[in-house]
């Protein structure tokens, strides 16, 4: 997360070259899904979506699928949660 070039809405929320980065490790269950979910039905998600999330968001999938969007597992660690990418996916 050192790499965060330009914050958006508040400190949970930035972009930088690959995309925009949202952070929902530590929100209680079910935020981190709500608060994805939310994002990408708001229509502002142009590009990819890189959600840091403290463990790999099982329920999520299902959603993002039924929503057009896919989704890839990037990083993993034991001590910072997982990221993953979310992009819409072509029509």
């Amino acid at each position: 997360m050192s790499n965060r070039t330009a914050m958006v809405d508040d400190s949970r929320h930035w972009h930088d070259g690959d995309g925009l980065h949202i952070d929902v490790r530590g929100l209680p269950c079910p935020d981190p899904m709500v608060t994805l979910l939310r994002l990408i039905d708001s229509g502002t998600v142009k590009g990819p979506l890189l959600a840091h999330i403290s463990q790999e968001p099982l329920l999520l999938y299902p959603e993002l699928e039924t929503r057009g969007w896919t989704y890839q597992l990037i990083a993993e660690s034991d001590a910072d949660g997982v990221v993953l990418q979310i992009t819409r996916a072509a029509p």
